[in-house]
């Protein structure tokens, strides 16, 4: 029996009780206010290391001081009887508000992003919560919430989780027919399994309370703690869309990732999760938005209804039928002009060429398709190319559930091609329900050419850049200028010619002195013929900030080509870097995501997300980056490349060396040799980075290969005045990369020389 007073604590009521202990309102008789009092039970106390570890670990939490943790005022005891003071707070629990409300997803990200707040608040000072659970989460009548009882799971740590059924009994808060709830459904599997926990099992808890708030069901249940505990082990939990149909998909993958049996396939750190979550709030807030600014009240969401979902749509690539393979191009380049147009569309979400192409030859199921682009519908079809005559099989397919929404035959004349590429795009957005402005039908319908030949040499040339190769480049240049010679006022000709020479001055496959004129000469003309082509203002935003330097007219080149098309991820990719290089290292980062989210399965995106987290010192989340492009494409570059270059950021040498051996041997080349010689350089191996010098200096002599590599070895050689000298020559070479200078960790032994802010002042950048 409770007696009328603990110490100086005058108990009011008691207000509730578990596992953990009783806990009653009290007043504070020497401060005058109110308090949460914890009683703790007797077999919590009883072990007396075990309870100074508790206190320890209860005033380190005291001292955190984050809006959303329960601020703890005293942990002291009265004779035998041992207790925690806390802030009173005026709400309910998760568990009891979740019992008479429902939770829509906005209000359920809300809660999550202040709990997850509050718990990397707690790890970045050493402290592991161990039991994350409706019941441990407190939510104030104006939304703010308060996470409960940090360090208590640690006092009732049992020897044998596992296999003592009393310990098991012990954690069931309640029980219903058919299902156990209480700490043990919110456990992570090496908590169920007696593994020593660390941060991320706070992760996997709070995205069990997540799942919990949207579907209304716990992903993990059973008749007994030790079925729900096998079931926490060793089964995946129902998609959360089978309980809330209204579920994205992003938030599907948000919550998988966050419920990954292996702890190392799981978010790293809360602070990881918190953004993904932010983003997606967002993003759904940004959707309602629009759903809310369109006229005439169409798709307009009720007042108390979550936000509408924006249609979706994922172009594949037609299959070419013809009996000559050299069609391809047209087959891939009718998809691209299609994603192109209706991407110009604010009320449908488009998935990028790249990641829609990347299915392509794999028969796979259109189910999978739109779970990995997280899209509800696909376009697919078939071309058949006989001298003239053309023959095109579209068809729309729901994802849901497999089965054709609309479908179209096309037997035409090629010089008809306009006219159908029309036809499929309104079919699709009236299929769709999509609402087309004046402006947006407009855009939809315009035509860059009206001359057929010309337009097929168009499609050649993005079709062999598109092959990212030396051959490509050079390929899609001559077609390009074969568009031209018959249509001399092809703005989108001049601008595939301006992002061939791009390319080819970017990566050294003419000298740069001939590449460089060319590009800004195609550039220049493709805005004179059609100011409003995108990617020709992200053309001369490159110039302006590979080339010349010219930050403050690169960023607004930069901007006008996102106005023009908002869903160009090689738009945000290149804005990210001159981002970056100004010191905005958020916005950078931000910018390099978002060209991720549109163009989520291109190995490119994938690779440079993943450096620039490098850039910035993100290491951990560049090596996670690298892990899911070598899971991708094992058989790609790219993803050994990222995380040898990340290792080195961290200065895990030996690791670098390994994966980068890989990335070489896989076709890496000059870049991954680059980065494993100064791997070599950093780590003593004089022998081998010399070795590697040598033989990057010897390509040198063949091809063009740019001074800024070479001077990234000589300062992991620690040959200072070497290393100076080669950024003098990519500095009158005006190497791209020298946007990377601020950010390049290679360089950090020359931050403190004259020589270095020097550099930094003449190319503009921040010293």
């Amino acid at each position: 029996m409770i007696s009328e007073s603990i110490s100086h604590y005058r108990i009011v009521r008691k207000i509730g009780s578990g596992g953990m202990g009783e806990v009653y309102l009290a007043e504070d008789t020497h401060l005058g206010r109110k308090v949460a009092l914890k009683v703790l039970p007797a077999q919590f106390t009883e072990d007396e290391n075990r309870l100074r570890r508790f206190e320890q670990e209860a005033r380190a939490v005291s001292a955190l001081n984050h809006p959303n943790i329960l601020t703890v005022f005293e942990v002291g005891h009265v004779d035998e009887m041992h207790f925690i003071a806390t802030e009173f707070i005026e709400g309910k629990t998760l568990r009891q508000y979740t019992a008479h409300t429902s939770v829509e997803i906005s209000q359920a990200l809300d809660i999550c992003i202040q709990a997850a707040n509050a718990i990397s608040a707690a790890h970045q000072a050493g402290i592991t919560h161990r039991d994350i659970k409706p019941d441990n989460v407190m939510l104030r009548e104006d939304g703010y919430v308060k996470v409960l009882d940090f360090g208590l799971a640690k006092l009732a740590e049992q020897e044998s989780p596992t296999n003592d059924s009393r310990a098991a009994t012990m954690t069931k808060a309640s029980t219903e027919p058919g299902m156990v709830m209480g700490t043990v459904s919110y456990m992570s599997p090496e908590q169920a399994r007696g593994l020593q926990v660390d941060t991320r099992t706070d992760i996997f808890s709070l995205c069990v309370v997540l799942y919990e708030l949207v579907a209304g069901h716990a992903p993990f249940q059973g008749q007994t703690p030790t079925d729900v505990m096998i079931a926490v082990v060793t089964k995946e939990p129902m998609p959360l869309s089978h309980y809330a149909p209204t579920t994205t998909p992003e938030l599907e993958r948000i919550v998988n990732k966050g419920l990954a049996k292996d702890r190392e396939e799981r978010y790293q750190t809360v602070k990881d999760l918190v953004i993904d979550l932010k983003r997606l709030k967002q993003r759904l807030e940004v959707d309602a938005e629009i759903e809310r600014s369109f006229p005439s009240g169409f798709g307009k969401p009720h007042t108390g209804d979550a936000p509408k979902v924006l249609p979706s749509i994922a172009v594949l690539p037609f299959s070419n039928m013809s009996a000559d393979p050299e069609n391809e191009y047209f087959c891939e380049g009718l998809a691209k002009e299609l994603i192109n147009a209706l991407a110009k569309l604010n009320r449908l979400r488009v998935v990028a060429r790249t990641s829609a192409f990347s299915f392509k030859g794999k028969n796979a199921d259109v189910r999978e398709i739109g779970m990995k682009l997280n899209v509800s519908t696909i376009l697919e079809g078939s071309v058949r190319k006989i001298g003239n005559r053309l023959r095109i099989m579209a068809q729309l397919i729901n994802v849901a559930d497999g089965y054709h929404i609309w479908s179209e035959r096309y037997d035409r004349q090629m010089e008809d091609i306009f006219d159908i590429q029309d036809e499929l795009s309104l079919a699709i957005t009236d299929t769709l329900k999509v609402k087309l402005l004046d402006t947006e039908l407009a855009a939809l319908l315009q035509r860059r050419t009206e001359n057929p030949e010309a337009y097929q040499l168009y499609l050649l040339g993005r079709y062999h850049l598109n092959k990212y190769s030396e051959e490509g480049c050079k390929k899609a240049v001559e077609y390009f200028e074969q568009a031209i010679a018959i249509e001399p006022d092809y703005a989108q000709a001049y601008s595939g010619l301006a992002d061939s020479y791009r390319r080819i001055w970017f990566f050294g496959y003419i000298p740069p002195d001939q590449a460089l004129p060319k590009w800004t000469t195609a550039t220049a003309r493709a805005l004179e013929l059609d100011e409003t082509l995108a990617e020709a203002h992200i053309s001369l935003a490159s110039i302006k900030s590979l080339y010349e330097w010219d930050w403050k007219a690169a960023e607004l080149e930069f901007q006008r080509g996102i106005e023009l098309n908002p869903k160009n991820p090689l738009a945000y990719q290149n804005y990210a870097y001159v981002l970056m290089a100004m010191g905005q290292i958020d916005e950078g980062v931000e910018h390099a995501v978002r060209a991720l989210e549109l163009d989520p399965l291109s190995m490119a995106q994938n690779m440079n997300v993943g450096y620039v987290f490098t850039y910035v010192g993100q290491y951990d989340r560049a090596i996670e980056q690298g892990r899911k492009l070598v899971e991708m494409e094992p058989r790609f570059y790219g993803g050994y490349t990222v995380l040898g270059y990340a290792y080195n950021g961290k200065l895990m040498y030996k690791e670098a060396t390994e994966v980068l051996q890989k990335a070489i041997a896989l076709g890496g080349g000059v870049m991954a040799l680059n980065i494993i010689t100064g791997s070599y350089a950093r780590m003593g191996k004089l022998a081998e980075a010399h070795q590697g010098l040598d033989k990057i200096l010897e390509i040198r002599k063949q091809k063009y290969v740019p001074a800024y590599f070479i001077a990234a070895i000589y300062s992991g050689l620690g040959e200072i005045d070497a290393a100076f000298e080669w950024l003098e020559r990519a500095y009158e070479e005006r190497n791209g990369f020298l946007v990377f200078l601020g950010v390049e960790h290679a360089f950090n032994p020359l931050h403190s020389d004259p020589r270095f802010k020097d550099l930094l002042r003449r190319i503009g950048l921040p010293h």
